[in-house]
């Protein structure tokens, strides 16, 4: 990893064409540590990186990336910016939770249906993309670190991914919805949508109020999850245990590294 990472006080990186890209380090945990700065990274698509910004990745150490995408997405908008000495983590399937373009497919669909049907994907993300959250584990227990972990928009399977490993670092879950959170000040649709001729954004030109519940990050979602995982697994660390194999060893391990 490079010496100095320069960072806003929020996150974010010094990159022209990045988006929702940003560092989810800085966090206080519960027993007084802090998760350090350059050594977690969350994004949305990153196949609109300039060469300069590409560089400025490339300069960051990052050992391991966790691609959360389906295929279909990864071949339209590839992410190019790494070498070969990345481990690049990717996986084929069929689930569709946590795609915002499915959404769109509701013909009629109001702002509240569009909202009752993301609660409704927040219950099955940690089910339908256990598999690359597994995977996105034994990345930071092996220590394969810095490590970025993305999907499409960097806000539904890349936000459950980033409060699974906050929440497995000891960080409080009102810091977790934080975080969360800040995909609304991070995420520039305006600016992402006007590159793209896609449903996405012509959907966003014809109906932006339907469309605003599946763009926004909402503390009800994140709530939802862990509601979820409170009912399902006995909370957060029961899932961690149980379904990704992270137990209380493989946490104080990634403290270790991870905290300071």
């Amino acid at each position: 990893m490079s010496e100095a990472v320069t960072l806003t006080p929020e996150g974010r990186l010094p990159l022209e064409s990045a988006f929702n890209l940003r560092d989810f380090g800085g966090y206080a945990t519960a027993d007084g540590r802090c998760v350090k700065r350059g050594m977690l990274y969350r994004s949305g698509t990153m196949a609109l990186l300039t060469d300069a910004d590409a560089a400025h990745l490339r300069s960051l150490g990052i050992k391991a990336i966790c691609d959360f995408r389906r295929g279909n997405e990864r071949s339209a908008e590839p992410t190019r910016w790494h070498g070969a000495e990345v481990d690049y983590f990717c996986r084929d399937y069929a689930e569709s939770s946590g795609l915002l373009g499915e959404m769109l497919k509701r013909d009629g669909a109001t702002a509240d249906d569009m909202r009752q049907t993301m609660i409704a994907l927040y219950r099955i993300i940690p089910v339908d993309h256990a598999e690359s959250y597994q995977a996105m584990f034994a990345r930071i227990v092996e220590g394969r670190l810095p490590l970025l972990i993305n999907c499409s928009a960097g806000k539904d399977r890349t936000g459950v991914g980033a409060a699974l490993i906050l929440a497995a670092l000891g960080v409080p879950r009102s810091t977790i919805v934080e975080d969360y959170l800040a995909t609304n000040a991070h995420a520039d649709w305006d600016w992402l949508l006007g590159q793209r001729n896609t449903l996405m954004a012509r959907a966003r030109l014809s109906r932006a109020e339907a469309l605003e519940p599946v763009l926004r990050a909402e503390g009800v979602y994140l709530d939802t999850l862990f509601a979820t995982l409170d009912e399902q697994h006995g909370g957060v660390d029961g899932y961690l245990n149980d379904v990704l194999g992270v137990d209380a060893a493989a946490r104080d391990a990634m403290r270790g590294m991870l905290l300071s």
